[in-house]
């Protein structure tokens, strides 16, 4: 079945004889409309488009499909509006990733687009990839758990973030790489259970005497200011201010803890407001 929404987006570049035209009149970058032309043109099997200097004509395929779909997607779009002047989003993240990364992207949409509001819902990541899969999710937000991604789901990835160990400047192991036999006798904060930094570092240390303690971001950055003691936090979560005030150092590692891809989990579901939420966010990292 092909998706309402390419049909939609067939019509207003019909309609209009102009990408430049539709994509103002869509809210949707010229670029996904191309995009989405071609998804249509790929499905249908048949070319609805023939560019010119000023714009694009219709073929006498695109003509016929026209005809017959302009009336139908003007009153669903009717519908639509009156329908649809207050739609939610469900977002699957936590707050640290929602607030400091995807922040000024979600600040960016909700400016635009006020009668959409986006709940947040802040779980662990196992959790909410299960309630993605069932659709009771729109989004998920989060680093890439494990290399495959589940059935059903498709992984965007964005960019990478640093999973590091802190110390306090002052520390005898400030200037040492980390191993698994230096942090023997260290006591190391970790965040919650459900930060995936968190699940990373006990693989990375399963049957080792290595004593972890978990704690919350601000709590390990005052411990690690205060005392001798080791911090696991992912670098881009703390303000650039906290580095100098709580005296930390980024302390290297050779057990494997570091860089990690970060991105968006996204279902089956299509429709507008989630759509131009996944090309804010891609244009607010590129």
């Amino acid at each position: 079945m092909i998706d309402f929404e390419l049909y939609r987006i067939f019509v207003a570049v019909a309609k209009e004889e102009n990408i430049t035209k539709a994509s103002e009149n869509l809210n949707i970058s010229q670029p996904a409309i191309t995009k989405q032309i071609k998804n249509l043109e790929n499905q249908l099997s048949i070319k609805l488009f023939e560019r010119k200097s000023k714009g694009v004509t219709l073929t006498v395929e695109g003509k016929n499909l026209y005809e017959k779909l302009k009336n139908p997607i003007e009153e669903l779009n009717r519908i639509d509006a009156q329908m649809g002047k207050e739609r939610f989003i469900n977002i699957g993240t936590h707050n640290h990733m929602g607030g400091l990364i995807f922040g000024q992207a979600i600040n960016e949409y909700t400016l635009k687009y006020p009668n959409v509001n986006l709940n947040l819902i802040c779980e662990e990541i196992e959790e909410l990839l299960k309630k993605l899969k069932k659709k009771e999710i729109d989004i998920v937000f989060a680093k890439k758990y494990d290399a495959e991604v589940p059935d059903g789901l498709i992984f965007i990835k964005l960019g990478q973030l640093h999973e590091v160990f802190i110390v306090n400047k002052q520390s005898k192991i400030a200037n040492q790489t980390l191993t698994l036999d230096n942090l023997k006798d260290q006591m190391i904060y970790i965040p919650r259970e459900y930060e995936q930094t968190t699940k990373r570092i006990k693989e990375l240390t399963k049957n080792t005497n290595i004593n972890l303690k978990l704690s919350n971001y601000r709590s390990i950055v005052r411990l690690v200011n205060e005392g001798m003691v080791v911090g696991v936090v992912t670098s881009e979560y703390l303000y650039d201010w906290e580095w100098e005030k709580f005296n930390l150092k980024e302390v290297k590692n050779d057990m494997g803890l570091g860089e990690v891809e970060f991105g968006i989990y996204l279902n089956s579901n299509s429709f507008k407001e989630l759509n131009r939420l996944v090309e804010t966010i891609k244009e607010s990292f590129k």
